[in-house]
């Protein structure tokens, strides 16, 4: 037997999130973040202040908020040096052993004179994305209370703290390179030795068409979905791929006196309509099931389980 999604757990579930707590979340992390770049920035000269843009990259800019939701955000610096710095060189580790062994044979005798004078020379490293990304860690301890816990992990940064932030809020910064040019997000991956390319494209100008045309029951009926799917199967869908469901439905369907009749017209839509002829949000040019951004993501395209998700509830 199917559960039932009334009208009155759509208009409940559609109006959950407190809006005023996320955008008062969202600009305590953009003043933070820029205190921190700017107070780096004075003892770096790679890193300036006019070259770096923080990013909300999930549902928290759409405010489509659930339970499970994060607050996440892409830090990218433009600076070719930096970018080049952190990507190691080819054969690497061929490199170091080269050395190591020229070293060894060659060095023994330099080694030893240099120790009988006495000098001490201290090598400085290239300026790297781990080195920038430390230094943030560094500066935001000192900005926020004792209590908030700060964890580094190889390309992101994870903070915790109910005095600066709230209850059960974690915010996460991924360090990137970036080219404001294009337009590009570059997460750089340690263990491959290469960057992961991030472009958001047309999403975000796509967003507030969508939304200054069909009003705020489009956000709406994106928190709906979320709360419905975190319920489901514990977790937060893909927010590119039902953004891109959602941009799909036709204008008309959006009842912005009627939240519950607008979820059942999208609903319907969404399951009978071709799957392959939802284009993406951010490049319409392309499929549900042709963006990087909804395939690429470490896991299975989650259309299937949206529609799923839709036949087992009555309506």
């Amino acid at each position: 037997m199917k559960s039932e999604l009334n009208k009155e757990l759509i208009e409940g579930l559609s109006e959950s999130a407190n809006q005023k707590f996320i955008d008062s979340v969202n600009e305590l992390v953009y003043n933070l973040v820029s205190t921190a770049v700017e107070n780096v920035s004075l003892k770096s000269p790679f890193v300036v202040l006019d070259k770096c843009v923080l990013l909300s990259v999930n549902e928290v800019y759409t405010g489509a908020f659930t339970q499970l939701s994060t607050f996440d955000y892409f830090l990218g610096i433009d600076n070719p040096q930096i970018e080049m710095n952190t990507k190691l060189r080819k054969n690497f580790w061929k490199f170091v052993w080269r050395e190591f062994r020229a070293s060894w044979r060659l060095g023994r005798k330099k080694y030893k004179k240099k120790k009988k004078e006495e000098i001490h020379e201290v090598s400085v490293g290239k300026y790297q994305l781990s080195d920038f990304r430390h230094d943030i860690v560094e500066k935001l301890s000192e900005l926020l209370t004792s209590s908030s816990i700060i964890y580094e992990y190889n390309r992101s940064i994870s903070i915790v703290g109910k005095d600066d932030f709230g209850t059960n809020v974690r915010v996460n910064l991924y360090i990137c390179a970036y080219d404001m040019h294009s337009g590009d997000f570059k997460l750089y991956t340690n263990s491959r030795n290469k960057f992961k390319i991030v472009n958001f494209g047309d999403r975000f100008d796509n967003l507030e068409y969508k939304k200054a045309v069909c009003g705020d029951v489009y956000t709406k009926m994106l928190r709906v979905f979320n709360s419905i799917y975190s319920k489901k199967y514990n977790k937060i869908p893909n927010q590119v791929l039902l953004e891109s469901l959602l941009f799909n439905c036709p204008n008309i369907l959006f009842d912005k006196n009627d939240i519950y009749k607008t979820f059942v017209n999208v609903a319907n839509y969404i399951r009978f309509k071709q799957p392959n002829s939802f284009v993406s949000i951010s490049d319409t040019s392309k499929s549900v099931f042709e963006d990087g951004l909804i395939v690429n993501t470490g896991k299975q395209v989650e259309f299937g389980k949206i529609i799923n998700m839709l036949d087992e509830y009555k309506y």
